[in-house]
């Protein structure tokens, strides 16, 4: 605990450094970065020995001398990236099974052994893609959640602690918000619930009540629903942050959060690749980029390039993102010297809003179907009819059997209906060649033609 103290107090106090200190310190850790992998991941020693970069070169490298990567680049070369020289055989494992294709669903799991956590991508955009955090970066990460809570209006005092957190998520997969709940804040004594969107509505506020948060994190679309219920007076909550990620929050939602729980707004932004990018808050305009944890680019197109200065055991140098960044600026601008964007583009899936038996309306978020996971299933789109029915549209591996697989998803879907008490909700299975991409993100949107509720929500 004392030593998560000291390291969000040393990145709080990177705040108050001029913008040329943070540009300087942020260039010297990169280098060290890339001297660490070239000498301990064979991956890129030999990806830049073969543009002609040698040990001499290093301490005199500027980013822009090294080429790009991406997710296909990764998934292909995992253990050769990998710095650890001995991975726990359950990891390995782990990676094995997804390169094989075997056991897809198992293989996105967290997986947390010994000092390693194995986090995946989700498949929204292709297969999904491995990625490993030690406990020192873990920490990192946690620890800049202590330099945002220390920031705004609503103060966290010495009697918040042990924080209590209420996650608004989808259990098991490898969302970042869901890594840090599971393999970050607990060993720090902190109460973690996640109120799963795989319930039905109904039974969140007693939930919600009786673990009484003073932190509450997940999307905004989700977090719009606690905030209704404290509205209506369902619930009466006092968090003093809400965290909210995944997808854009409008000014509007956030003035609305705001009024009804009395909190300062963290607008985190993360991804597998990184848990920490960057955050925008209710106390300053736009999202800044923590230059002390990642070295940020953007190419032509505006697409964030990435190199993770914290994560030792896997280093993610001139990663590129799919995210699509507006008003990338290195500064300064604002109050603090960190490199500002306005926003992030391509994030947001809408969620797809349904009656129940009972008429009364309830929910599929994309934290939950993006859960559908049947081998030989390519890419996958759901396309909202009417206020019960939607078509999912399934593109198949080349040479696997249509039938079955049709079979296969509508199972999983209506397990997910099920268990939502949505049963009475009718879908399709259609088999197709390819889905559209939005031009914008380069993502597939997981939700086409959402519905909202009605009036009577």
């Amino acid at each position: 605990m004392l030593n998560l103290a000291y390291v969000g107090l040393k990145l709080l106090w990177h705040n108050k450094w001029p913008r040329e200190k943070i540009e300087s310190y942020a260039k010297a850790r990169f280098r060290r970065v890339v001297e660490h992998a070239f000498y301990n991941s064979r991956f890129y020693r030999e990806l830049y020995r073969s543009v002609g970069i040698t040990e001499k070169d290093l301490a005199y490298l500027e980013p822009s001398d090294l080429p790009i990567i991406n997710k296909d680049v990764v998934r292909a070369n995992f253990e050769d990236i990998c710095t650890v020289k001995h991975l726990p055989a359950g990891l390995r494992s782990q990676v094995e099974k997804q390169r094989g294709e075997q056991d897809a669903h198992d293989s996105r799991l967290i997986v947390r052994l010994g000092r390693y956590t194995l986090v995946h991508t989700s498949g929204s955009t292709g297969k999904p893609c491995n990625f490993l955090y030690n406990d020192s970066a873990i920490t990192q990460v946690v620890a800049n959640m202590v330099r945002l809570s220390l920031g705004g209006k609503a103060k966290i005092r010495l009697w918040d602690f042990p924080v209590r957190v209420l996650f608004v998520a989808s259990v098991g997969r490898g969302y970042a918000s869901t890594t840090l709940a599971l393999n970050g804040i607990k060993k720090y004594n902190a109460k973690s619930l996640i109120l799963n969107v795989q319930d039905p509505l109904e039974s969140w506020p007693e939930k919600i009540q009786e673990f009484d948060p003073n932190y509450l994190a997940g999307y905004p679309s989700c977090i719009q629903i606690v905030a209704d219920m404290q509205a209506k007076g369902s619930i009466h909550i006092r968090p003093k942050k809400v965290i909210t990620g995944g997808e854009p929050i409008t000014v509007e939602r956030a003035r609305y959060f705001q009024e009804v729980f009395g909190c300062d707004i963290i607008d985190y932004y993360a991804c597998t690749e990184s848990l920490a990018l960057g955050a925008g808050a209710s106390w300053y305009d736009g999202i800044y980029l923590f230059d002390d944890m990642n070295y940020c680019e953007v190419d032509e197109f505006g697409r964030l390039i990435v190199t993770v200065l914290y994560n030792e055991v896997f280093p993610l140098i001139r990663y590129r993102l799919n995210d699509v960044v507006l008003g990338f600026t290195r500064g300064p601008v604002g109050p603090l010297p960190y490199t500002r964007i306005d926003k992030v583009l391509g994030r947001s899936e809408d969620m797809m809003w349904f009656r129940n038996p009972a008429g009364k309306w309830d929910f599929l978020h994309p934290l939950f179907i993006d859960d559908l996971n049947v081998p030989g299933i390519k890419e996958f789109q759901f396309v909202q009819v009417n206020e019960i029915s939607f078509r999912l549209r399934i593109v198949p591996e080349p040479g696997t059997n249509g039938e079955s697989l049709t079979e296969k998803a509508r199972e999983q879907v209506n397990a997910f209906l099920t268990r939502k008490n949505l049963s009475n909700v009718k879908f399709s299975v259609d088999l197709t060649d390819s889905l559209d991409v939005d031009k914008i993100s380069g993502k597939v949107k997981l939700v086409v033609g959402a519905l909202k509720p009605g009036s009577d929500f």
